[in-house]
């Protein structure tokens, strides 16, 4: 499970990099993706030249543990804390991948009722995570049946190590103490829905709204999304590429 922590995902971005024969390069990261390049670009300003995330905001690491946060605010309830229990999730998740899947994708959407509701995902006693989620008649019209098939196989027998990401959530917020109050410098862009459950989490709606004085190098202001769920680049393939096409472009041609 260590080998999912924080500093390893930066060190394998950056031998991504220098893999592909790179001393430099741009990071864009979408939900746990972009705490990954956030991070990169907060330790590794040498290698980072741009950096834009999606869904999650930069990182400002608190005082206190994430997940005992989460469970004295919600009772253990938190989706975090039922993840956190050996096992659990891992069964629940992997009994039928194309459900499991067929049901993230879609409640965690723009197009799910419960989107932009602010409602947390939270799980109570004796339910599993996926009884919290609707199932839908129809897929959205930014997933076809080729998509689901092609994700079921690729995640099916590796809910536990993409799982193994929220097992690290205490281990990097201790691993990251030498970063206490540090700031990303690096050029940086941040797209989110408006209907992201993300977005809504305890304290982050503040933090959206301090970017810009907290994040000098921040070079638009946080981007918001209209109508779009947590499946940013999926949901709205276009207007992402609108944000990112010519925030990349003026850091390559230095006109920014």
């Amino acid at each position: 499970m260590s080998s999912y922590s924080i500093l390893h995902l930066v060190g394998d971005v950056v031998g991504l990099i220098h893999a592909l024969g790179e001393e430099t390069a741009y990071v864009v990261g979408h939900d746990w993706g972009a705490p990954v390049a956030w991070h990169t670009a907060l330790l590794r300003p040498d290698v980072v030249r741009g950096v834009a995330g999606l869904s999650v905001p930069p990182p400002f690491r608190g005082d206190r543990r994430p997940l005992g946060v989460m469970e004295a605010m919600f009772g253990g309830r938190f989706y975090w804390n039922y993840i956190n229990r050996p096992g659990v999730a891992d069964a629940e998740l992997a009994r039928d991948p194309r459900t499991t899947l067929r049901k993230t994708l879609y409640a965690f959407s723009g197009d799910s009722p419960d989107s932009g509701t602010g409602k947390q995902p939270l799980i109570e006693p004796g339910q599993g995570w996926l009884d919290t989620m609707p199932d839908p008649e129809q897929l959205p019209a930014w997933l076809t049946e080729k998509d689901l098939d092609h994700l079921t196989d690729s995640f099916a027998g590796t809910f536990t190590g993409a799982l193994n990401w929220y097992r690290n959530i205490d281990r990097n917020w201790e691993l990251t103490a030498a970063w206490h109050e540090a700031v990303v410098s690096t050029p940086a862009l941040y797209v989110y829905g408006d209907k992201d459950l993300v977005p809504a989490f305890p304290g982050t709606p503040q933090l959206i709204e301090q970017l810009p004085e907290l994040m000098p190098n921040l070079r638009r202001p946080p981007v918001v999304l209209e109508g779009c769920g947590h499946w940013t680049q999926q949901e709205r393939p276009e207007e992402v590429n609108a944000e990112l096409v010519p925030f990349l472009t003026e850091l390559r041609d230095g006109t920014s």
